[in-house]
């Protein structure tokens, strides 16, 4: 057969020589015998020497994360991708033929100097190389070489492959049969093997063989007589780590007898410098030591520091052993600087600078938990990611999620936009192309199509695409296989993000419908799922739900489970069941003592504040942060203010927390009505006046009390800065319904609301300017062409009325508004009910409009008082009574009592009966009219006022409890649920609280009702 150039001419074949490796991007297979396609491509038939049996070679390409540290350009830069190109240009002329021991050496330590660096040892591109060193060990000629199997069990041992490692040494006999070795680099080649042998026995628990102990004892007599005769540094540096090797080997095997032989047969071979630090049980320890201590006595050590909760001491033997894996390859080894930094890192008390220090050290090397617990804190969070980024597994991608649902949405996208997903490793999947990859085998009629429901469902859950995730949701009760626990951890999470709590049934529903955990993957979406899912209910304070859902898993649930379940008890009302709760919760497992510090702070706080040295005497131990943080958490539970206050202003490394003056504001805003002082906002430090959060609690805390003028008095003392001069505006116009802001150009988005849609009685609007971020309109999923009308009524939440016509502009990012324009003239003297003063204000408000206009129109016609407040907001579609108070009024001194009408209807063919649901008893539901009880059946509920403050109260949360349990409120001209309900509040029950006069209960009714309460509502 003639030599021919193939298609495409000399370029062509060029090319496909430099660019196309056995070793790389392709799987390659060696063919045995003269193939004329070897000629063809200019490649030798048969070397001299070639092996008889057939070698195949196989090593997958590596794809690193894009990004700074591991971009794509970076990587094939590298030493190891040279290296391995070059040994793939040799197989490729030379198929058949062995590589060079130069090349292959090359190749092999440019492996291992990738694997040595503890920040890259475990990202997921270099985790192949254990295969990539044994492919180079096929085509290795010299079966002897002893120095390359040296640096291949180098590579098995850093990924991880403990059992490969020793039947590697086994099968190829290494260890008996370099017994003779005299040269120098033989020796040290053969220490190294034999380290690796140890400590592979011990990291996987196999039994050290006593054969293979003498031949051990052999290398090792060997190199004792290298360093008697002449000093050589590498092979004392070796025998140090072979020493230390069987020291970690006695110190971790659990079969004494072999300890035992160990000690005894190497003891003598132990030089006496380091005779007191290996085989030694000894605990004691001395600073001047550290620097000759063996990895197991440093590790022993680490743990007694993190137990005792040292972290100072355990921070200087990470230094150590850092220091020492930097002047000794063999150190590395043990593994002890990942060890140690996961010690460290979970420790309490460790600053976010180590932390960072850890991970820009150790990186991938970490557990995950510690790469989880080190992103929390936000300043560490984009390095943590960047190595997260470059690995894959459940573990890695459980932390990445740990780590970014507090971050917002749109860090989530950025994140799977630039690493994939994490937890199959796919780095060009995100949602948008699982989505489409369905879609399009949906469309090709694909019978399997379900098959990648799972991950979509997961992916779009990850993405925050919750309506989408819903819809598609429906699809995973169709087919016929069981229900993934994948899907039922992506539900948990979209519930927490989306805070609708009340699918928590769906996920218990979901659990039972699937199958037991097989695998741990499984079980960590079953632990997620219940953890996600308590959180939820947690945070919507649900504690009866969280009852029913957690008591059926409380045998399979992991202790983080419990701890959010015992949180959700101990922050119960004081007028719920929280002791049975509680013994509920010490029956399913152990309850913290943080926990019983919180219900003891909120219960009996002059107990708490004796026992914890709070009351100005010894405190009876040290009071971490976390431990007032829990203690806080109590006293803003039972509204004990001055404990809280106290609590925090006694020690200054607390007083800039923010967390903790949260707790402290929201005390002042529960405590009895008349406890809190006057004085209370001028005892506030500077730093409360800086944060527009606490500056909202302080608002509801004086409304909630009736200070709102005492809270303006201490605003115009801060009022140079500039949110403090917004709440300053705010208090003026509630107490006065004007007020001076020239000057001012607002940009809280509370204030601004609160400004704008208030029931101002003046017939004349005020008009301010306000001004937004950058980058609010992309925030809003709005583009540059969107009307900037549509996108402040969205972005400040305003009605369309607040906008003029043609708006004001002064700048790019700032606009005049006006506030809320009033409804259309009333003409019906019927829809003003009541006017008591000059404070309260009763009207009747029709279906098909909107609340606030209604509310504005109402205050210009009753011509009382100078300004009101909303007590509640019913939707468009919902008619009834409305009340206007007075700010001046406090609202923890008004107590309302509602009488709602609402239709309800069955979500579907698994919804409760309705007398056996709990809201039907919660809210004192009676049957108003059952005649269509195959569609809706008429009910009338009563509603009632929080106690700190909230009138609305439970009837905001009606339509969720509602929905919890699998049923709907119908809409104003449908017979089905939907999001803009109709209810009709046809009484409201007033009751006023006066310190001097006593309470004051007056009654209003709205008779008839609307046309669907039918003769269910007639006076």
């Amino acid at each position: 057969m003639s030599h021919s150039t193939p298609r495409g001419g000399k370029g062509s074949f060029m090319r496909r020589l430099t660019a196309w490796c056995p070793l790389g991007p392709r799987r390659w297979h060696s063919v045995a015998g003269p193939d004329p396609t070897f000629l063809l491509y200019g490649r030798s038939v048969e070397a001299p020497g070639a092996r008889s049996q057939q070698k195949v070679v196989v090593v997958e390409q590596c794809s690193p994360p894009n990004t700074g540290q591991y971009n794509s350009a970076g990587c094939q830069q590298s030493a190891w991708v040279g290296a391995l190109r070059e040994l793939s240009a040799q197989l490729y002329a030379a198929p058949r033929s062995s590589i060079s021991q130069r090349s292959a050496q090359g190749a092999l330590r440019a492996l291992v100097s990738v694997l040595s660096s503890p920040h890259e040892r475990q990202i997921t591109c270099y985790q192949q190389f254990w295969q990539k060193a044994l492919a180079i060990d096929n085509y290795t000629f010299d079966e002897m070489d002893i120095s390359c199997a040296a640096l291949v069990a180098t590579v098995l041992f850093y990924n991880g492959k403990y059992k490969h490692v020793v039947g590697y040494i086994n099968n190829g006999k290494w260890l008996e049969g370099c017994k003779a070795a005299v040269d120098v680099k033989g020796i040290n080649c053969a220490l190294r093997l034999c380290t690796l042998y140890i400590l592979s026995a011990s990291f996987s628990g196999i039994k050290l063989r006593t054969s293979a102990a003498e031949d051990i004892k052999i290398h090792a007599g060997n190199a004792q007589r290298v360093l008697k005769s002449r000093k050589t540094d590498e092979t004392a540096r070796e025998y140090k780590i072979l020493i230390y090797a069987l020291d970690w080997y006695t110190a971790h095997c659990c079969h004494f007898e072999l300890v035992e032989f160990v000690q005894c047969s190497f003891d003598s071979l132990v030089p006496d410098a380091m005779r007191p630090y290996v085989f030694s049980a000894d605990t004691s320890f001395s600073l001047d030591s550290l620097r000759r201590a063996s990895p197991a006595f440093l590790l022993r050590m680490g743990h007694k520091c993190a137990t005792d909760g040292n972290s100072e001491l355990l921070r200087r033997l990470f230094a150590e052993v850092v220091r020492r894996e930097k002047v000794s390859d063999g150190f590395r080894f043990f593994l002890l600087s990942a060890r140690l930094g996961d010690l460290v890192a979970l420790t309490p008390g460790v600053d976010s600078r180590t932390q960072l220090h850890l991970t820009n050290y150790c990186g991938a090397s970490l557990s995950c938990a510690a790469l989880a617990r080190i992103g929390s804190k936000s300043h560490n969070c984009p390095a943590v990611l960047r190595v997260l980024g470059g690995m894959e597994g459940p573990a890695a991608y459980f932390a990445v999620r740990e780590i970014l649902f507090h971050r917002g949405v749109g860090e989530v996208l950025a994140f799977q936009r630039e690493y994939g997903d994490v937890f199959s490793g796919q780095r060009n999947l995100v949602w948008e192309a699982a989505l489409q990859a369905m879609s399009d085998s949906l469309a090709r009629g694909d019978v399997n199509w379900r098959d990648s429901l799972e991950n979509v469902l997961r992916l779009l859950s990850d993405a925050g695409k919750h309506t989408v995730f819903f819809e598609l949701l429906r699809e995973s009760h169709n087919g016929d296989k069981e229900t993934s626990l994948m899907i039922v951890s992506a539900l948990g999470q979209a519930i927490r993000r989306s805070s609708q709590w009340w699918r928590a049934l769906d996920v218990l529903e979901m659990l039972a419908l699937s199958n037991p955990p097989q695998n741990t993957t499984d079980d960590m979406f079953l632990q997620d799922a219940c953890l996600q899912t308590l959180y939820a209910l947690r945070d919507a304070k649900r504690w009866r739900e969280a009852l029913a859902f957690y008591v059926p898993l409380a045998s399979v649930a992991h202790p983080p489970t419990h701890r959010v379940f015992c949180s959700l008890v101990c922050g119960m009302p004081s007028l719920a069941p929280w002791q049975a709760a509680l013994a509920t919760a010490q029956q399913l497992g152990e309850v913290p003592e943080k926990f019983i510090k919180t219900l003891v702070c909120a219960r009996d706080p002059d107990r708490a504040m004796c026992t914890s040295g709070e009351d100005g005497g010894t405190p009876k131990c040290d009071i971490t942060l976390n431990t007032v943080r829990h203690m806080l958490q109590g006293f803003a539970e039972g509204g004990h203010w001055q404990h809280a206050l106290h609590c925090v202003s006694q020690r200054r490394e607390f007083v800039n927390d923010r967390s903790l003056w949260i707790s402290v504001l929201r005390a002042a805003q529960r405590s009895p009505l008349g406890s809190l002082s006057g004085k209370f906002f001028g005892v506030l430090p500077d730093y409360v006046w800086d944060s527009p959060e606490l500056l909202r609690l302080c608002l509801l805390a004086a409304e909630a009390h009736g200070l709102i003028f005492e809270l303006s008095c201490s605003l115009e003392k801060h009022r140079e800065q500039a949110v403090v001069a917004e709440y300053f505006v705010l208090t003026q116009f509630l107490l006065y319904g004007k007020c001076s802001h020239s000057g001012v150009t607002f940009t809280n988005k509370y204030v601004i609301y609160r400004l704008l849609m208030a029931p101002l009685p003046s017939a004349k609007p005020m008009a301010i300017d306000i001004m937004w971020e950058k980058g609010a309109f992309e925030s809003c999923g709005l583009n540059r062409s969107a009307g900037v009308d549509v996108f402040v009524q969205k972005y400040f939440k305003l009605h369309p009325t607040c906008v003029p016509r043609r708006p004001q502009r002064k700048g790019e990012n700032i606009l005049t508004v006006r506030t809320i324009l009033p409804h259309d003239p009333l003409q019906d003297s019927g829809t003003l009910v009541a006017v008591m003063g000059s404070t309260v204000v009763v009207a009747y408000k029709p279906p098909g409009t909107s609340t606030h206009t209604y509310a504005r129109a109402i205050a210009q016609k009753a011509h009382a008082g100078v300004m009101y407040s909303l007590a509640y907001l019913l939707s468009p579609s919902s008619s009834g009574l409305i009340l206007l108070l007075a700010p001046v009024i406090p609202t923890k001194s008004v107590v309302l009592e509602m009488k709602v009408f609402l239709r309800l209807c069955p979500m579907g063919p698994s919804s409760l009966p309705l007398l056996s649901t709990n809201f039907y008893s919660t809210y004192e539901m009676s049957v108003a009219d059952a005649s269509q009880s195959d569609v809706f059946v008429l009910t009338e509920a009563v509603c009632r006022s929080d106690s700190d403050g909230l009138l609305g109260g439970s009837l905001y949360r009606l339509r969720e409890s509602v929905s919890s349990e699998g049923w709907g409120i119908c809409g104003l001209d449908t017979t089905e649920a939907v999001a803009d309900e109709a209810l009709h509040v046809a009484e409201l029950v007033f009751r006023r609280q006066h310190q001097v006069a006593g309470e004051e209960i007056t009654v209003f009714r709205a008779f008839p009702g609307p046309s669907w309460t039918g003769s269910a509502c007639v006076e």
